[in-house]
């Protein structure tokens, strides 16, 4: 960088860094203990645990949206997939039939 202009106009002009040009990584650990627990302790990774079953859920029922189906609980099992489409024909038949038939 000259006078706080880039030298490399693109990213194929950009040397990326390599190890001489990258310092060694250090590590520091703060322990600090956490205020709304018992015995100070922390979780760490449930977050990944989250959205997965949602974003699943909403694939099996995009996938039976065709066929009027939906599932509203959990866990999503074969039975209740067969249940929900079982239940969606029902209700096509029922809606089907004229008032007074």
């Amino acid at each position: 960088m000259i006078n706080g202009q880039p030298l490399a106009t693109t990213f194929a002009d950009y040397l990326l860094p390599g190890p001489a040009e990258v310092p060694e990584p250090h590590l520091d650990h703060i322990e600090t203990l956490a205020p709304y627990t018992e015995f100070g302790v922390k979780g760490i990774g449930e977050g990944g645990a989250i959205a997965p079953p949602a974003a699943i859920a909403n694939a099996v029922n995009d996938a039976l949206k065709g066929l009027g189906a939906e599932l509203l609980c959990s866990p999503i099992t074969p039975r209740r997939v067969l249940e929900a489409i079982a239940a969606a024909k029902l209700h096509q038949v029922a809606a089907a039939v004229p008032a007074g038939a």
